[in-house]
This record gives structure tokens, sequence and C-alpha cells, in this order.
């Protein structure tokens, strides 16, 4: 039992009369058994209930993750072993990406776990909303299966992390270098493991020849912007840097027609921009320009902007809603240098899958995890980080007889 002193430190957000103790007390149950599926497509139902809801992209997407169709997918990917529940699992989830803690709840909810998710005490209307149709979600549901699930908040604070660490048998923590340094100050059981998703950046690559052919220009210039600037630009798996392959004068030409493309999504994307994000992208600049060789690209006002750097080295997070740095490449090859072990995601348009798996074959980067479309950098999927999540999530039981 948790002391009186840390309960009162904890508020359980869902569902409505939820309590710890109840969570760690609910049955395990097997991967995708039918009620746990019955919960997921309870929380699908509530996202696509509510017309707001329905307006938010990255909500619509949440929802269509949890589809039946490819919830049977997910659950193929178990055919073949005999894979149980780990138990209680503790997430710890991010403060930037507001869909991101309901995903790591129903993927554990559907391996059969029971879960205390941590929220962010950083509040917004998106996660507020997200609250309010979980709980309209688990209200439906049988007191057994509702309590697989506690969202929770509580301070930031040791001893909290502590309690709950000792009495779980897995631990996931998502979000900056320096919450898993602060998480993982808490002791977890010696039979537990743990999962760790640290601070990530990601970039682009357009084969600037493709580009000049490709006949869905503006569509794939939107897409793009979506992945950029849905949540502010600080998804770890949101584009903070754009490589063109090619020769000088084809990606120049394509730069020309791709940039001003990008700058029409992002107006018609109507999405919040604060005058702080003006200031952090002129500081980006000037910072960038004193470190070396830049050229400023013109645009018409500060929801974009984009550097030019040659000799770009080391990617790193310099502001965001819409800053990028560009440089030239002539050869994929030419990227392994500058990748480094938190480099998450490209988002690639025009350069084949064979050239990809070349590269990551002959180059041997330590990071890149994942290779996608336009339009897929935030597309959540049971691989992350490469790590096959449900796999991480479950138990393998060798029965040998």
């Amino acid at each position: 039992m948790l002391t009186a002193d840390i309960n009162n430190k904890i508020s359980v957000m869902a569902p409505a009369g939820g309590s710890i103790a109840a969570t760690l007390a609910a049955p395990r149950a097997a991967p995708f058994a039918p009620e746990r599926l019955a919960l997921v497509d309870a929380v699908r139902k509530a996202i696509l209930a509510h017309p707001q809801a329905r307006s938010r992209p990255e909500m619509v997407a949440l929802a269509y993750w949890a589809r039946s169709a490819n919830l049977a997918r997910l659950a193929e990917t178990l055919d073949g072993h005999t894979q149980v529940a780990r138990g209680a699992v503790l997430h710890i989830a991010p403060g930037n990406v507001d869909t991101m803690f309901l995903y790591s709840a129903l993927l554990s909810v559907l391996a059969g776990n029971v879960n205390i998710v941590r929220v962010s005490g950083r509040e917004s209307d998106a996660l507020q909303l997200l609250l309010q149709l979980l709980n309209e979600a688990l209200a439906g549901l049988p007191a057994e299966v509702r309590d697989c699930l506690a969202v929770v908040r509580y301070p930031a604070e040791k001893p909290v992390n502590d309690a709950l660490s000792a009495r779980v048998d897995m631990r996931v923590i998502w979000g900056g270098d320096e919450t898993v340094r602060e998480v993982r100050a808490s002791p977890l059981p010696p039979h537990a493991t743990e999962l760790t998703f640290p601070s990530k950046v990601s970039a682009a690559v357009i084969d600037a020849g493709a580009w000049a052919a490709a006949t869905d220009q503006p569509e794939q210039a939107r897409r793009f912007a979506l992945d950029a600037i849905t949540f502010g630009q600080q998804a770890c798996s949101s584009p903070l840097a754009l490589f063109w392959r090619g020769d000088a004068d084809v990606v120049a030409a394509a730069q020309a027609s791709f940039w001003p493309l990008v700058e029409s999504a992002i107006a018609a994307a109507g999405e919040p921009f604060a005058a702080r994000a003006a200031v952090d992208k002129l500081l980006a600049e000037q910072m960038l320009a004193a470190a070396g060789p830049a050229q400023h690209r013109d645009t018409a006002d500060y929801r974009l902007r984009v550097t030019t750097v040659p000799d770009l080295g080391r990617l790193t997070r310099t502001a965001g809603d819409g800053f990028f740095v560009e440089r030239r490449i002539d050869d994929l090859s030419d990227l392994a240098a500058m990748v480094a072990r938190d480099w998450q995601t490209i988002a690639s348009f025009g350069v084949s899958a064979d050239d990809w798996r070349e590269f990551m074959t002959l180059g041997r980067p330590h990071g890149i995890d994942r290779v996608v479309n336009f339009g897929q950098a935030l597309a959540f999927g049971h691989v992350w980080d490469g790590v096959n999540l449900l796999t991480a999530l479950t138990r393998i039981v060798a029965i040998e007889v």
C-alpha cells in the first residue's frame, strides 16, 4: 500500500473514482483479450463521436490506429509464441505530444497489463479533451476492465517515483534526457524491466530530381508541413532539417518551388502562432550565422524560416514552429558522418527503399530508427525507436514439454 502522504500527492485523472490501489489489484489479461479490445474500441468511438476531436488530425490518427483491422494485424505479430502480460506497468508520458500517453497506455492495455500512466502537469486543451473522452469511454466498462488503467498526475518528486516504481514489473519513460535521468534515480524491483525513449531529433530527405518530376507537389508539401508543425515541431519525429539529394542546379530549382508550397500549407493549416516563436527563430538564425556560412531564405513572415547551412555537421533543436535548416548532399552516404545516435525519423521523398537499405547496410549509422513517407512522421507504430513495444510489453513463456 502507498502511504497517505504519497497518495495525497497523486491525482487520478481517469477513470473517475479510480485509485492506484484498484489498478494494482486489477486482474491481468491475456494479450488482445476481448475485454481489452473493447476498452480500446470504446476510446476510439469516443474520439470519433466528438466534433472537436474529429477536427484534430492527431486525434483522428489515434482513432485510426485503434481500428479493429489494425489491432488484428498487431495481434498477428505475437503468433508463434506463448506470450503473457508483464504485469503492472508505470508509464511516464511526455509533455510535448498530447496523444502519446494514450498510445503507450492502450498498447500496454492490449498486452494485458495493468497500467499507471503519469501525464504532464502542463495544461493544454488537447490533453484535457483526451482525458474527458477517456473518462467517457471507461465509464461504460465493467470495473475490472476499467481499473486496468489509471491516468494520474503528481509532482515530479523522487519519493512518488520511488513508491510507484517499487510496485511495478515494468517502467516506460517517454521524454527528454533529463526526464529519463530523473526517473531512473528511482529503483525498480530486481525482476522489473524498463524502456526509455530519450531526446531524439529527426530530418527529411528529398531527391531533387524526383521532386521536379512530381505531379502532386502541393499535396506532398502539405504532408511535410503537417509532419513539422503539428505539436509545434516539438515531437521527436518532426523534421528539423531537410537534406536535398542532387546536383546544385537541380536542387536550387527544387528549393524554389518547394518552400513557397510549404509556406502556403502552413498558412492554410491555421495553427496558432506565438510571437515568442518568431523571436526564437530570429535568435536561431543569428546563432547559425555566427557559427559559419549560412543563408536565410526569404519568406513572407516568421511562420516559416529556412536557413541553408552548407557545412551542417550536427543536427540540433534550435527552434520550432516552422524553423528548418537545409543542406545539399550528393548521395545518402554524405549523411553517414552526420548521423548521431539521437537521430530518429527520416521523412523521405523520392529516395527508394533500396537506396535506404543500402545506406543502412553499408553506412551502418549509429542512429536513424525509421524512414517514412511524407505525412507519416508522426504516425505511431508498435515498433518505435528500434524497439518492438508489443514484444517488450509482454513476456515470452517457453513451453518445451
